[in-house]
């Protein structure tokens, strides 16, 4: 810690570097000289530890990269970073970067933690600091990202959610929709596509020939091929065209969803359904798993970027449990059923 104290008539600094101990005399008997005399000498010593190049602010490169980088992200990935630059600048909006230590990061969380934000909001604010510095590092603005050095086990997120619709739930929420509305809903369950994928989902991206939909713009920016399933050919098939727009699902005069979570939360209130839109994609990646077991091929139709997320599912496969206690309780010229996988509990983790 740096501070000032008093020795005689005289003012002294004293301060941490480098693992030592310095001290200085500030020559002065005015405390305010004597510390301006300190800050100074901090500068002087940064300056010296970064090999002469001077130090930077947290809101130097948090300009730069809103000028730099965040126009590069899509819209809503910038609505988020935003969200979080506003919580950040209260921590570390007066800082230089090389200030943003460990423990300011530890208490950075503990007093959002403490004011009620969950885990999972409180990553993605470090998330968010975490993609500043690497820029900055990039820059040469400071010499590593200390978030990456930080460790985020003490941040526990909530328990995912371990429920999906049921197939009657599903029956109700269309039966509460509006006809397009009710299309939309059918075509998430059976596809488990990402409702902005559905929502920009052109006719010229569908192939009924070759039973797939091709995405092009993608929360990965990965384009990928999303096969369809009788059921899903059937509500394509199902859905009416309109004579001018592009769009597969569509309200008023042609026009795209500009997003339909809110919209299925209304629905879902009338349906007394307390499920989010985004439950209808659990809901398919449990029902394929127990279905088909192939947790790969549910990767590349989900779009996940690892397997680890598709591994959340992975608890939906039982089968082989089921064959491991029937040999364990089987006794000899007797021989062992084992249960289908459908007939499971629908339930799901969340992603």
């Amino acid at each position: 810690m740096a501070t000032v104290y008093k020795r005689n008539l005289t003012y002294w600094v004293r301060f941490q570097w480098q693992g030592k101990e310095v001290r200085r005399s500030a020559h002065t008997s005015s405390k305010n000289t004597a510390q301006q005399f300190l800050a100074q000498l901090l500068e002087e010593h940064h300056r010296l530890g970064r090999g002469g190049r001077p130090r930077r602010t947290y809101k130097e490169a948090l300009e730069r990269f809103t000028v730099d980088y965040l126009p590069t992200l899509k819209p809503r990935t910038q609505e988020r970073y935003r969200t979080s630059f506003r919580q950040l600048n209260d921590a570390f909006g007066s800082l230089y970067l090389d200030e943003i230590s460990r423990a300011r990061l530890a208490d950075f969380a503990s007093h959002r933690m403490t004011t009620g934000t969950k885990g999972a909001t409180v990553r993605r604010d470090l998330a968010t600091l975490s993609c500043v510095c690497s820029c900055a590092v990039a820059w040469d603005y400071i010499d590593a990202n200390p978030v990456k050095q930080f460790s985020k086990r003490h941040i526990r997120e909530a328990p995912p959610r371990t429920t999906y619709p049921s197939t009657d739930e599903v029956d109700r929420l269309v039966a509460h929709a509006s006809p397009m509305a009710g299309q939309i809903i059918r075509f998430l369950e059976q596809t488990g596509m990402r409702q902005e994928e559905v929502c920009g989902l052109e006719w010229s991206q569908v192939s009924i020939q070759r039973r797939e939909v091709r995405l092009t713009k993608t929360k990965t920016s990965s384009p990928r091929v999303v096969p369809l399933s009788d059921a899903a050919i059937g509500t394509l098939t199902g859905t009416p065209r309109h004579i001018t727009s592009p769009y597969v699902f569509w309200h008023h005069d042609g026009e795209r969803y500009s997003t339909f979570a809110n919209s299925f939360a209304l629905i879902a209130r009338r349906a007394m359904v307390p499920f989010r839109c985004h439950d209808l994609r659990h809901r398919f990646a449990s029902v394929f798993l127990q279905a088909t077991g192939d947790v790969a091929a549910l990767q590349a139709i989900l779009g996940h970027r690892s397997i680890q997320m598709t591994m959340r599912y992975a608890h939906m496969i039982t089968s082989h449990l089921h064959r491991a206690m029937a040999d364990f309780g089987t006794k000899t010229g007797t021989v062992g059923t084992v249960p289908d996988n459908t007939k499971n509990t629908e339930t799901a983790a969340s992603i």
